[in-house]
């Protein structure tokens, strides 16, 4: 699963991963230290790789570039949350209100930031992103959800 922060990802993440029976793998605890500091690139594919080479899984994030390369090319399904812009910070701006820490207990970093990253990931990865979920060997196994509505109706299995 990829796509921007403040989408809903770890959620159905989660519920999927539930529903299915699969392992779900957060990338950012991977990813960040507990100070939001990076942990190096290879270290990070080390352990992606490890979990892509596995039988079924459920991977929520991004990581280094060729570690999801190499994920879109195993997985059976690609989910690509891509909703607009503004829907992205609003769920965030609403998440910051009410969640001081992340699902598996790490501080969330300083709102400030998040949204910043939010905006970057629009403007600089979503292209980057859009060509490789859509390139010929991929397509077939893309469910690009594009509004809450999407996200909803696929959280249930519809």
């Amino acid at each position: 699963m990829i796509g921007n922060g403040g989408g809903g990802k770890s959620t159905l993440c989660r519920t999927l991963g539930d529903r299915l029976g699969l392992p779900v793998h957060e990338v950012d605890p991977v990813q960040y230290r507990p100070d939001w500091t990076s942990v190096p690139a290879d270290e990070v594919e080390l352990v992606l790789d490890g979990w892509i080479a596995a039988d079924a899984w459920i991977v929520d994030g991004f990581g280094p570039w060729p570690a999801i390369e190499r994920r879109f090319d195993a997985a059976d399904t690609i989910v690509w949350v891509d909703f607009p812009l503004l829907t992205h910070l609003r769920w965030t701006a609403k998440r910051q209100l009410g969640w001081r820490t992340t699902p598996d207990g790490r501080e969330r970093p300083p709102s400030r930031r998040m949204f910043s990253t939010i905006v970057r990931v629009h403007r600089a990865y979503r292209p980057r992103i859009e060509a490789a979920v859509t390139a010929p060997s991929r397509r077939d196994k893309l469910v690009h959800l594009r509004s809450p509505r999407e996200l909803n109706r696929f959280a249930r299995g519809g």
